[in-house]
Order: structure tokens, then sequence, then C-alpha cells
């Protein structure tokens, strides 16, 4: 193989690791478009190696200078398991998993000089990618969003209960709630700092931002913010 096809097969595992990346970049994650490009890159030279790496080696039946291949398949295994998270009781990082280990395909296809089927599986990734996108930004519109509101007070002024009643008023369902206080150790019942974590379903956005508006001007409250589940 000439230099100028290894670089071609190179480059378009990079082209199709990095255009995974961006789109899972854009939709802020934390393996976006370095880590599938140096995926795809990897996967593409580790193939790259293992077939036309070994010339001076005749294959034979414990000699097969291709089998790095499928240890590519099995490795990726690792770092795609790394980008999944346990969050409570939901799991994130399954659709970046996949793509890690597409990107991955992506540069073994690349370093096959299939060609075709590399752009082709990007371009069907992306579009499936953009579909659920889609799809779920519908979902949470008709049936509301999952947010996290995060709380931090003065203990002792009675903030919690008010706040509780608010979203069950405003019909925002308390999926849980974590609470973490410090200062327990001193006898002033309002010398310590409650913060509040409360996962929950909202079906009224505008309700929500009105409640938050509420809590965060009593005096004891520090900060308050929602951040989408």
């Amino acid at each position: 193989m000439d230099w100028t096809e290894l670089v071609l097969r190179l480059g378009i595992a990079a082209v199709g690791g990095a255009a995974l990346g961006l789109e899972r970049q854009i939709g802020g994650h934390h393996a976006g478009f370095r880590t599938h490009t140096l995926v795809a890159l990897g996967a593409c030279l580790f193939t790259l190696a293992g077939a036309y790496g070994f010339t001076d080696l005749h294959p034979g039946p414990t000699i097969d200078p291709a089998r790095i291949a499928a240890q590519v398949v099995s490795g990726i295994g690792f770092l795609g398991a790394g980008a999944i998270l346990r969050d409570g009781a939901s799991v994130r990082g399954l659709t970046t998993a996949a793509t890690l280990w597409i990107s991955a395909a992506l540069g073994l296809a690349a370093a096959a000089g299939a060609y075709t089927a590399a752009a082709a599986t990007a371009v069907l990734v992306l579009a499936v990618l953009s579909v659920l996108r889609t799809v779920r930004a519908l979902a949470r519109r008709i049936s509301g969003s999952r947010d996290t509101l995060t709380i931090e007070y003065q203990r002792g002024h009675g903030t919690l209960g008010p706040l509780i009643r608010a979203l069950d008023e405003a019909q925002a369902r308390v999926r849980t709630i974590q609470i973490h206080d410090t200062g327990l150790d001193d006898p002033d019942p309002v010398a310590g700092i409650r913060r509040v974590e409360i996962r929950l379903h909202a079906r009224h956005q505008p309700s929500l931002a009105t409640i938050v508006d509420v809590i965060g001007q009593r005096p004891e409250v520090l900060t308050v913010q929602v951040q989408p589940d």
C-alpha cells in the first residue's frame, strides 16, 4: 500500500469519528469531538498495523496479523464503559458509549478500504442521532421535562416545606430529594447551610420558573438553579 492510500484511509476514519464526536459535543456530552476522532484513528491504525505491518510474516494456523481487528472490537468496550455513568436511579452515557464503539468500527472499515460502508454508516448514525434528539425534544414538550432543582439556604427558616407545596401546586411531580447539611455541630439552628437537590418532572416550565424566582427572593436562600435532567 502506498502512502497516499494510507493517509486516505486514516483521513476517512478521522472524518467519520469527528462527525460523530461533534454531534455528541454539541449535545454537551463528555466524550466529544476529540475522543471520537482519536478512537476512530486508533482503530484504523491498529487495523492497518495488523493487516499490513507484518509483511515479513506468513499467515498460518497460529499467525494471523488481521486478528488485531477483533481485539479492537473487544477492547473498545472498556473505553465505552467509561462513558456510562450511573446517576441515582438513572443511567447516562449509553448512547455516547455506542457512538464510541461505532467510531472504532468506522476506523476498521476505513482501514479495510470499505469507504462506501464507512461513509454510509456515518451518515446513518448521524441521521439516527438527529431523529432521536428531535423525538426526545417533542416528547419532553408533550409530557413535560425532567429537571433537577438545586437550592442552598440557611437552615432553620422553614424553607423546604413551602417549596414542596409550591411544586405540588405547579403540578411538578417530585421524584427524589437529597438533603446535605453542614454545620450540624453548631448549637445555633440557623448557623448551618442546607443543600437540597430535588429531581422532578415538571409539566409546566413557566410555573417552575416562577417558583424559582419566588424562592430565590427569600432572604435565607443563597442559590437556586434548575438544570435539565
